[in-house]
């Protein structure tokens, strides 16, 4: 028993003697963390790893000799140089192109006739180019119904026209017979169609190619054709009073817009359209007052003021 007691005094002893000697190593390594951390630099903020991450290599002293060996301290104090700047190039230099002088020919040994001297061609100005020549406008013959029409000098174009007054009458446009009277409302016999009909112009017998006057002054405001009134005229009179002189020939002698003249000659007959061939070579006048068309006979002079 006694030997047992004393081998268990001696494992407690030792035990106790290295848990006094861990503690004081661990008391060392606690005081070595403590300083040493005590004497780091301090840090930049968000640096606080770099010393961690860089990595030391030794470096020998012969190696630090050479790096210092080409420092030189006094150039940080020298001002510094600004370089040259580069030449600009020049264009190149272009020469003026030579001119030889006139050759003189040689003179001729004496006893030789000179030759005589050159003389200058005269200058002359250059002329202009040729032109073509220009092609001329054909010109379309008159028809040989058109020979007996009065020649009507060209006027000035007048900008204005006297209308006809209420109550004045105007000139036929041409003499002779009426072939189909005006009826607006009773039924009349038409050859050219062989049937009864009514008729709102008034229509005039005369011979191919004689002249047609309009029968007051006015202002042309329509020229054309068509199968009913053949070439046609429309002239403004004023005062709502619209005539329209029908079944002309093609060569017309006013344009739409001119200003005519009460006896003025518009044109010469012409052959009937399809729709008067039965009444042979006439003149359609269709006479409108306000739109409306009305009997020639209202406004038309009396046979015997012709």
């Amino acid at each position: 028993m006694k030997n047992t007691d004393r081998m268990e005094g001696n494992v407690f002893r030792k035990k106790g003697f290295f848990i006094a000697l861990y503690s004081c190593l661990g008391v060392v390594a606690v005081l070595a963390l403590v300083v040493t951390i005590a004497n780091r630099p301090p840090t930049e903020p968000g640096t606080e790893f770099a010393y961690e991450q860089e990595e030391t290599l030794p470096v020998g002293a012969d190696q630090v000799e050479t790096y210092l060996a080409g420092y030189d301290e006094e150039a940080w104090f020298r001002p510094r140089q600004s370089p040259e700047p580069e030449p600009t190039p020049q264009p190149p230099r272009t020469e003026p192109p030579r001119t030889e002088p006139p050759r003189t020919p040689p003179e001729p040994p004496p006893g030789q006739p000179q030759p005589p001297p050159e003389m200058p061609m005269p200058q002359t100005e250059a002329s202009p180019p040729a032109q073509p020549p220009e092609e001329p406008v054909p010109l379309t013959p008159a028809s040989p119904e058109a020979e007996n029409l009065p020649a009507t000098p060209p006027a000035a174009q007048a900008t204005y026209f006297t209308p006809l007054a209420e109550g004045d009458r105007m000139a036929w446009p041409v003499y002779g017979e009426t072939v189909m009277p005006f009826s607006a409302t009773a039924l009349i016999y038409d050859p050219t169609l062989d049937q009864f009909r009514t008729n709102d112009n008034l229509r005039i017998a005369a011979n191919e190619g004689d002249p047609v006057r309009a029968g007051a002054n006015g202002r042309v405001i329509a020229i054309g054709r068509n199968v009913r009134q053949g070439n046609y005229v429309t002239i403004d009179h004023g005062n709502g009073l619209v005539a329209t002189y029908g079944q002309l020939m093609d060569n017309l002698l006013v344009s739409e817009g001119d200003i005519v003249d009460s006896g003025q000659v518009l044109g010469g007959v012409g052959q009937p359209s399809i729709f008067g061939s039965a009444h042979g070579t006439h003149v359609h006048l269709r006479v409108e007052r306000d739109e409306v068309p009305i009997n020639p006979y209202y406004v038309l002079a009396a046979r015997d003021d012709c």
